[in-house]
């Protein structure tokens, strides 16, 4: 038996984090083996932490390409390493980001969306897509308080990620997958409540 793959995504801030961590916990209580991962990965060696230490903290003005191409190649390493033989065992696979992270940051930087997409194409689909929406401000609010008064991240300032949620929302008509928008701006728990349903209507 094949296992089922989930995707979080939202702006930062928007507590996809939290609920990854929620919904593998709820996950294990019913019995289902899972493997929880985020992209851009993290492990010591791997495409992904050159990412996170280079390309988007680094002060270099690399091109959209560049970093998009990067991105790109993280995510299929990463299947092949993991996400493949961890659903191909019958193991639940929970990511906090996937490539509709890169439809949606590479395009706002001056990547064409058709190219991120063609660049993508290898990518296996999830089985179920949750976009966690919270208004810009909110995600900002979140952020300065997690960070202590400062951002880490050159992605985090107020315009950029009201044109980065908007670019989320219309994902839903842009793709043919199974992909829901939910309110993120609300309880902890009432979040988790939605990604709850929305998870056994389309994996259980």
């Amino acid at each position: 038996m094949k296992g089922k793959f989930i995707v979080l995504e939202g702006i930062d801030g928007s507590g996809t984090t939290t609920q990854k961590k929620l919904l593998c916990k709820w996950l294990e209580e019913r019995n289902k083996d899972v493997i929880s991962t985020h992209e851009p990965t993290r492990e010591k060696g791997r495409i992904g932490r050159i990412i996170r230490d280079r390309l988007v903290q680094d002060e270099h003005d690399y091109s959209p390409e560049a970093i998009g191409l990067s991105f790109a190649a993280d995510r299929l390493v990463h299947i092949e390493d993991r996400i493949s033989p961890a659903l191909e065992s019958g193991s639940f696979v929970v990511s906090d980001r996937y490539y509709h992270s890169s439809m949606v940051y590479q395009p706002e930087h001056g990547a064409s969306i058709e190219w991120v997409k063609e660049i993508n194409r290898y990518a296996r689909e999830p089985d179920v897509t949750v976009i966690v929406d919270v208004p810009a401000e909110e995600a900002v609010k979140r952020q300065v308080d997690r960070d202590g008064g400062e951002s880490s991240i050159i992605f985090e300032n107020l315009e950029f990620q009201k044109k980065i949620r908007k670019r989320y929302k219309e994902l839903e008509e842009m793709l043919e997958e199974n992909l829901y928008i939910i309110d993120g701006d609300r309880s902890i728990e009432e979040v988790h409540d939605d990604i709850k349903k929305v998870v056994e209507m389309e994996v259980f």
